[in-house]
């Protein structure tokens, strides 16, 4: 459009310079200086002006040589931004890595003048990354790097010294790595660049600014002054790093130069004043090299006086950085000038900084100055001082001084600040002292200067710390002991001038005496004085003489640490002593005791004993114990220190018995032991008795006779008895070990003690394990002990034989009681095991009958208790096997040792718990459920199935007892197998794990493994159709697999077994025996086989059985392995199905196996229907029998009269009709159906005759099917009439129903109400009553109960109120599906029932009379609602809606809960069923008895804990308030809480204003407590449902659309008549349904009152009518057809059609002739108190 051309855009990285660039190079360019000038004046400085950058200008065009890319990552490296550069340098770090050193030698020329910026880049990453690049490039191009070290060199050095670590270690690191060829390559590098660097430093000190070094750049005035100070502090080290190279050099004439001229110039000096810390610092450093170099100490000479008076000025700094430098500098130039003093002031400007500087503690900087004030200290003279006297600066220097070493700082010094403090403060006094002792011409006043020291500085604070708690003690008296042990080292090798040291030391005697002596001896001696005399004491034995820390290392330290002390190579104790120690030492030492012992029996002896104790460790010679008394002898300090014993607590105790031993060691053996048995054992306290005794029971005292001899005598055993029986109690350890001691033997096998102490101690330590409660420490302590003791009893008689037998008993019962736990470990449990197996072994217990016996009564015992787990089973059966080898294993006759085993066994195994008897009970009982449940026939007769549930769990445990018994002693271990690996070679410790089994088995033993081989496979049935606890469940699981384990076992007792097994089934007398054949699967001849060994143990079964005629036997065994059988295993040529067993049931259940084992699959051959029209003959066959039998099927009869096995035989004819019709129903012919139909209308008769002997198994077998086959019928029925049918099956049906059903129907419920109430059963036959009723449950469930209600409105026996009562009794059913029955019953009911209150509700509402009470449906619950609610009042009483209470509930009983809930799942189905104006009448009569508010408080105080502490928040899936479906609320395992939430949904979803009502009611925690959970977890739930089944309702209603907003939760309806429109919006509030709905009115046809009117009246109804919103509508919709129809509204509620009743005004006035609905006009009359029209007043 005539514009300009455009160009190509720019693209990125491009490496041509833009146009403005390119112009810039047209008008001129600067010239490009790499490195440093070489102009000789200004320093090599590159001239600037103002305006100009004082940097490097970085080039802007480059080398061809250099390619394109390096060049734009150049061109980056100059932009200001931070994050451009580090962009940058990771490219170049790349480039360098990825390229050759020929291409990066193009770059080297350019790098210098980048490094020199970004090396001091405000930005540290910048700075990191340089150095890193900068280390890569001198790493990888080496030498070609050499001639551009001069430039790089000093800026290098100086980023050493980065403040940011990470830069600095990364350029010290590449500075060592380049320069690591020899020792001297760094101090020639410096050589190499001494000029560059002095010059580098030189510039950046003096000429340099934070503006003159931030030109150009875009810096902060604070990062401007950050990077100045970052490049003053590192050109400080730099110079400082360069000078502690080259002190070894005198070659530094070059630099001098620059040196003199930095030193001279003002600005550098001001550095040394500056107020950050680093860059004092590094000046002061920079200063010490200098003042350290020879070659430059010229240099700084002519500002001597300057240095010097700007040194000490900070001598008082206490910045810890900047002091040790101050302090270098200070004694460097005491030590290089001798006038250094000329230029100070001492008394102005020295002695008040010093003097500070050391009451301050060194101003906590102790570490860093301390060891500098001995040299500074030695360079003080007296012409150094001016005209200040020399003895008068020591006097202030060490009154100062000991301020910081006894003073208190608030917050304390530190540990190692007090260390040091102290090495400094008596260094010094040692210095000065010795300095006095050398002195050859000593003054009188120098000796009484050095008194004074010792006195006011060592004495003087030692007496003071004595009394006071310091944190200085401690270094204080070891320093003192230390100083004094030094000066008596001294005289002793004669260096003591004049007799000083000497003197001091009797000076410091004296004193020390006085202070220890004086202090103590006061009335009230406190603890922190004993203990820091004792301290005192200790340092002043163990003093090292020399200046090191001590060598010797104390345990007993301060805060529980250990001093470290430097290695010293080893020097004899004679050479470290003090000779002091022997002489005054042991006086003061003797004087204390004596102190001490004077003091010990008053009230608080124990402190002064402990004190005694530690002073005794120093000297224990006989001389030092004699010293102690007034008479001087041994005995008599015996005698004092035994007098203590009474009067001191037990840890004192302790102590004065080692004191009293160490003494009677001193003495002669006739004395020592005369003393010991007349005076020690003599003493009654008991804590002194054990000392005694453990002294006594310990090596060496225990091999004198003498000894044993005391230890013997009854006193001394009564003494070891009581503490036997205290160890029981307290469990002390030292009590328990001197018992063990007790039982030491000697070479003869003698122990310490007499037998009769023995007995004691071991009867005391069984105590604690013959209580089973008992589950504390003291368990296995005890086990232990009497475990290692026993050998040791048992040998030379050591013990009564009454109380080894008892021990052993104990032992025993424990090892059967006891499993590892948490109080007795599996080492204990093996000891205790070991213990009385191998006194069995060794015959130390003879096992008789009477101990037999009595073993076998422990056993059970044991095995009566309740509840005992696998593993506890497990280790009886180990202990009982270990008793029956161990205690026959000595038997040397085979015979008898057989014979003797057998006895045992016998003993330990025959119990009452179970008996034949009782093993036969529990066959039928489990025979009878298995039956009930259809897994297997009831083939063998019996009478009886009672059994009662708390002898099953005895039972199942003695025979789970019994069974891992024998499997223990006969069960075969397989051989280990053979290899070539040298590691699995059997070594001599091999053990045999089958030395033990018995090889030879008796029929006792036989016969008891048989009857646990029945009990488990009984138990097996047991546990597959009932729900046992899981212990339980456990316990029949472990039982069953040690069963299949032993019939695995490839022994000749297997095939015995297996045998007998076999034998017993085919004699066709148990059906558990058949049921035991299942366990042959196991044997080696099937397992081997893996899944086909069922079918192969099959066909053998069958060719045995079938060809010994044994068919039931065949029939039994092939109903217990069908589960396990393969599809298609049995066939029509099965052997069975080619004969004719005598029993019509055999064959019946040959053909149920061959239905389920052929049809369970999913594809069927055509050839399978063979077995279908097998089946129906059969069927055919038996139905003509019946016709010429009368009694075959027992039409009408009473079955307790019919033979056993006649009644199986119809039973399973019965269960062959109910699997056909399940699976088949379209092959049976019409004579199938007329048996069925026909049978089923006799079969029921003979049920109802036969319903009363429910207890009967043949009666109760034949019930269970009868009612199994109509629920078959029944659900044919229903399904077939929903679809087309043949004409053959539309007749049965109809015939069914007009002549069957109702009679069928209604005798079968009179047969469960007959059954259910009030039976009476006994409690053995409990689980096959609840089994039974399970059975019948499903058929109940399809049973129409119409006929039931049309059968009781007009029967007397069972009437209608029979019935409810009957039904709400059964809601409280222990049994889940019996309660499922009665609400599923209720539920069917009523309509019925409804149907009644609407005719009555109708003819109440058109009559004004008083209305009747107790009409309703409802009103049959009040009477169970009250029993209910007197129920449920205590959870409700505990929860008031607070989340504080949560914590506390306790546990609801979901039996009650439930019943109460199903019964309030009913009440809501009525009035849900109800139609409005019905349910007005139930929901108000609710609300008037205020059911409703218990209902709701109890559902939300059952509710799951976690919605309940979280119903503010939604933290938790709201899937637990969904709708239950019936198969959902069938499962028994449905739990409360969900079961509650969902019911808790359904009253919202279909009570709405109930719940609205109660809520809007309660008090305001409740009330938001109430919402925030419904808003948070139901709301949505109802919401969704809600306009989901308004968008999805099929009819339509003429005149009104309606439209669903699921997103905003709106309803639009419209209604339309002609050209009027009439609209309304109803938003649903966000806790619908508790929050009332809003109705906006929209275009309205009567206008705006009218549009009013509407909106209220649907407003109103919304909020206190119990329907949906669609009901809303239809009514709203139906009142506005009313009123166009012409129908006259009421003039009380104005509306046409009643909100609650739904009816049209119907009562007329007769004056006025205005129509008014019935509850309106009633209401007016109540409220008004008057009988007149509203609108004429006229009498009604």
């Amino acid at each position: 459009m005539g514009g300009k051309t455009k160009q190509a855009p720019r693209t990125k990285n491009n490496a041509k310079p833009s146009s403005s660039s390119r112009t810039a190079e047209l008008l001129g360019t600067t010239p490009i200086f790499v490195g440093f000038s070489a102009q000789a004046d200004g320093g090599g400085l590159v001239p600037f002006a103002p305006g100009f950058a004082s940097a490097e200008q970085m080039p802007d065009s480059f080398d061809a040589a250099i390619s394109p890319q390096t060049q734009i990552i150049l061109r980056k490296l100059s932009k200001k931004d931070p994050m451009t550069k580090k962009k940058a340098l990771h490219e170049l770090q790349e480039l360098i890595e990825q390229s050759d050193v020929e291409t990066l030698k193009s770059i080297l020329p350019l790098w210098p003048k980048y490094y020199l910026n970004l090396a001091s880049d405000p930005e540290h990453n910048v700075r990191e990354l340089t150095q890193t690049v900068l280390q890569l490039l001198m790493a990888k191009c080496k030498k070609a790097m050499a001639p551009y070290l001069k430039l790089l060199v000093p800026v290098w050095l100086g980023s050493r010294f980065d403040t940011y670590a990470p830069a600095a270690s990364i350029a010290g690191q590449s500075f060592r790595e380049t320069f690591a060829g020899s020792a001297n390559r760094t101090r020639e590098v410096c050589m190499h660049c001494q000029l560059e660097i002095v010059e580098y430093a030189t510039r950046n000190l003096t000429f340099h600014t934070a503006a003159t070094l931030s030109i150009g750049k875009s810096l902060t005035a604070e990062e401007a002054e950050q990077k100045y100070q970052r490049v003053v502090i590192s050109s400080l080290k730099v110079l400082s790093f360069f000078m502690e190279q080259t002190a070894q050099t005198e070659e530094l004439s070059q630099v001098k130069e620059g040196f003199g001229t930095l030193m001279a110039h003002q600005k550098f000096w001001s550095f040394a004043k500056h107020k950050i810390p680093a860059i004092k610092a590094a000046w002061f450093e920079c200063i010490y090299h200098v003042l350290a170099s020879v070659a430059l100490l010229d240099v700084i000479s002519p500002q001597k006086a300057q240095l010097i008076t700007l040194c000490f000025q900070f001598i008082d700094d206490a910045d810890p950085v900047v002091a040790p430098h101050i302090w270098g500098c200070i004694l460097l130039l005491q030590n290089n000038y001798e006038d250094w003093f000329v230029p100070l002031n001492i008394r102005k400007a020295l002695l008040p900084k010093l003097s500070s500087l050391l009451r301050n503690g060194f101003n906590r900087n102790a570490q860093a100055i301390c060891p500098n004030i001995l040299p500074f200290l030695s360079k003080i003279t007296p012409t150094a001082l001016q005209d200040l006297d020399i003895y008068e600066f020591y006097q202030r220097f060490f009154d100062d001084i000991k301020l910081a070493v006894t003073g208190k700082f608030d917050p304390p010094l530190s540990k190692s600040d007090c260390t040091v403090v102290h090495n400094t403060y008596f260094e010094c006094l040692r210095f000065l002292i010795q300095q006095i002792n050398n002195s050859k011409k000593r003054e009188p006043r120098e000796q009484e200067f050095a008194e004074g020291l010792l006195q006011n500085n060592v004495l003087e604070p030692i007496g003071w710390l004595l009394k006071c708690e310091s944190a200085h003690v401690k270094n204080f008296f070891q320093h003192s002991s230390a100083l004094v042990a030094f000066w008596d080292r001294q005289i002793n090798n004669g260096l003591d001038n004049g007799g000083l040291y000497a003197k001091l030391l009797n000076q410091f005697w004296t004193r020390i005496f006085e202070l220890v002596t004086q202090d103590l001896e006061a009335e009230e001696v406190n603890e922190e004085l004993l203990s820091h005399v004792l301290l005192l004491v200790h340092d002043l034995h163990v003093a090292n003489p020399s200046l090191e820390s001590p060598s010797v290392k104390f345990v007993e330290e301060l805060e529980g640490k250990i001093e470290k002390s430097e290695p010293t190579t080893p020097v004899k104790k004679a050479q470290e002593a003090a000779a002091f120690i022997q002489k005054e030492l042991k006086q003061l030492v003797v004087k204390l005791v004596r102190i001490c012992l004077g003091k010990a029996s008053g009230s608080a002896s124990s402190r002064y004993v402990d004190q005694i104790r530690s002073l005794t460790k120093m000297f224990t010679d006989a001389l030092f114990y004699k010293s102690l008394t007034e008479r001087g002898d041994l005995l008599g300090a015996l005698d004092n220190f035994v007098s203590l014993l009474d009067c001191i607590n037990d840890e004192a105790c302790e102590s004065v018995v080692e004191i009293v031993f160490e003494i009677l060691l001193l003495l002669e053996p006739e004395q020592r032991f005369e003393y010991i048995e007349n005076t020690l054992l003599k003493l009654q306290k008991h804590w002194v008795q054990s000392l005694l005794l453990h002294r006594l029971l310990s090596y060496p005292m225990c091999r004198e006779p003498a000894v044993r001899q005391m230890l013997r005598c009854s006193d001394t055993g009564s003494v070891i008895a009581r503490i036997a029986a205290e160890v029981v109690v307290d469990n002390d350890r030292e009590k328990l070990n001197l018992l063990h001691k007790c039982f030491f033997q000697t070479d003869t096998g003698d122990i310490l003690i007499n037998a009769e102490t023995v007995d004691k101690i071991l009867l005391a330590m069984c105590g604690p394990l013959e209580k089973p409660d008992l589950v504390d420490d003291m368990v296995e302590v005890c086990g232990s002990f009497i475990a290692q003791i026993m050998p040791v009893i048992c040998s030379n008689d050591n013990s009564s034989l009454a109380v080894r037998q008892q021990i052993f008993l104990t032992l025993f019962k424990f090892s059967l009681e006891h499993r590892p736990e948490e109080y007795l470990s599996e080492d204990t449990l093996w000891e205790i095991t070991t213990c009385w197996q191998d006194a069995l072994s060794s015959k130390d217990i003879e096992v008789g009958n009477e101990t037999l016996q009595r073993c076998a009564g422990i056993v059970e015992d044991l095995a009566r208790t309740v509840d005992l787990k696998a593993d506890n089973l497990d280790g009886m059966a180990e202990a009982m096997a270990k008793f029956v080898i161990c205690s026959t294993e000595n038997i040397e006759d085979e015979e008898m040792r057989l014979t003797r085993i057998d006895e045992t066994i016998a003993a330990f195994l025959e119990s009452p718990l179970k008996t034949s008897e009782k093993v036969k009970q529990f066959e039928n009982h489990c025979v009878l459920l298995d039956a009930l449940h259809g897994s297997v026939s009831a083939g063998v007769p019996f009478e009886s199935a009672s059994f009662e549930n708390n002898e099953i769990l005895p039972l199942l445990q003695r025979s789970t007892l019994n069974f891992f018994t024998l499997y223990k002693l006969v069960y075969r271990f397989p051989p280990p197998q053979t290899t070539n690996d040298p590691e699995d070679e059997l070594t001599e410790d091999y053990c045999d794990p089958n030395a033990d089994v018995l090889t030879k088995w008796s029929e006792s033993l036989i016969a008891e493994l048989l009857q646990c081989i029945r009990v488990a496979g009984t138990a097996e049935s047991w546990l597959e159709v009932s729900e046992l606890k899981s212990s339980l469940q456990e316990l029949v699981l472990v039982l069953s697999e040690k069963v299949k384990s032993f019939m695995g076992n490839s022994s000749a007792l297997v095939d015995i077994v297996k045998d007998r097994l076999q034998l017993s089934a085919s004699q066709q007398a148990s059906v558990i025996s058949c049921r035991l054949l299942s366990y042959l699967t196991f044997c080696p001849q099937y397992a081997a086989f893996e899944e086909s060994a069922t079918i192969l143990l099959h066909e053998d079964l069958a060719e045995t059985f079938v060809s010994q005629g044994a068919h039931k036997s065949y029939t039994m065994a092939l109903q217990y392995l069908l589960p396990r059988l393969s599809q298609k295993a049995l066939s029509l040529n099965s052997a069975i199905m080619t004969t004719e067993p005598p029993e019509m049931w055999v064959k019946a259940a040959v053909f149920h196996a061959l239905l389920l084992n052929n049809f369970e699959a999913e594809i069927n051959e055509k050839t399978d229907r063979n077995i279908i029209v097998s089946a129906a003959q059969f069927m055919t066959s038996i139905g003509e029998k019946q016709a010429t039998q009368k009694d075959l099927l027992h039409y009408n009869v009473e079955l307790p009269k019919q033979p056993f096995e006649s009644v199986i035989n119809t039973v399973e004819f019965i269960k062959l009709l109910t699997e056909v019709l399940k699976r088949f129903p379209y092959e049976l012919s019409i004579k199938n159906w007329d048996a069925i139909r026909i049978g089923l209308s006799s079969w029921v008769l003979t049920v109802s005759k036969s319903i009363a002997q429910f207890y009967d198994p043949k009666t109760c077998l034949f019930v269970v099917a009868v009612y199994q086959l109509f629920g078959a019928l029944i659900e044919f029925i229903r399904s077939e009439k929903q679809k087309s049918s043949t004409e053959l099956l539309k007749n049965v049906i109809e015939e069914w129903d007009s002549l069957f059903a109702k009679e069928v129907s209604v005798v079968l419920f009179k047969a469960y109400y007959q059954l259910t109430h009030e039976a009476s059963v006994e409690p053995g036959f409990q689980a096959c009553y609840e089994a039974m009723l399970e059975s019948l449950t499903p058929a109940l469930e399809l049973l129409d109960y119409s006929f039931v209600y049309v059968f009781c409105k007009s029967n007397s026996n069972i009437t209608l109120d029979h019935l409810c009562n009957f039904l709400f009794k059964q809601l409280y059913s222990s049994q889940h599906s019996v309660r499922l029955c009665a609400v599923n019953a209720l539920r069917q009911l009523t309509p019925h029932f409804v149907a009644d209150d609407i005719e009555l509700n109708e003819k109440q509402s058109e009559s004004l009379s008083a209305t009747i009470t107790k009409w309703h449906f409802l009103n049959r619950f009040e009477d169970y609602l009250t029993r209910y609610d007197a129920l449920i009042r205590k959870y409700l009483d505990e929860f008031s809606f607070k989340l504080t209470e949560l914590e506390d509930l306790e546990p609801i009983d979901r039996h009650d809960a439930l019943s109460y809930l199903f019964l309030w799942d009913c009440i809501i189905n009525a009035c849900a069923k109800s139609p409005v104006a019905l349910r007005a009448v139930y929901t108000n009569w609710l609300n008037d008895n205020k059911y409703e508010e218990n209902f709701l408080h109890f559902l939300f105080r059952a509710m799951p804990m976690d919605i309940l502490k979280n119903h503010g928040n939604k933290v938790h899936s709201n899937g637990v308030y969904k709708e239950l479906t019936w198969l959902q609320m069938k499962d028994r395992k449905l739990s409360l809480e969900r079961y509650v939430c969902h019911l808790y949904t359904e009253v919202l979803r279909k009570l709405p204003a109930v719940v609205r009502r109660w809520w809007n009611a309660t008090q305001s925690r409740q009330k938001n407590f109430v919402d925030n959970l419904t808003t948070n977890y139901v709301s949505s739930l109802i919401c969704s449902e809600e306009l989901k089944a308004i968008a999805n309702r099929k009819e339509k209603h003429e005149n009104m659309q309606v439209t669903v907003h699921s997103s905003t939760r709106e309803v639009l309806a419209v209604y339309a008549i002609d050209e009027a429109r009439m609209e309304l919006v109803i938003t649903l509030a966000p806790n619908y349904p508790l929050g009332a709905v809003k109705v906006e009115c929209g275009k309205q046809i009567g206008g705006r009152a009218s549009s009013r009117n509407v909106g209220m009246q649907l407003t109103i109804f919304l909020t206190h009518q119990n329907g949906t919103i669609y009901d809303g509508l239809t009514m709203w919709k139906n009142n506005l057809e009313k009123k166009f129809e012409g129908v006259e509204e009421c003039y009380v509620c104005y509306t046409v059609i009643h909100q609650d009743t739904c009816q049209l005004p119907k009562l007329t006035c007769k004056t006025c002739k205005k129509k008014f609905h019935g509850p309106c006009l009633y209401k007016w009359f109540t409220t008004s108190s008057k009988s007149t029209c509203p609108i004429c007043r006229n009498v009604f």
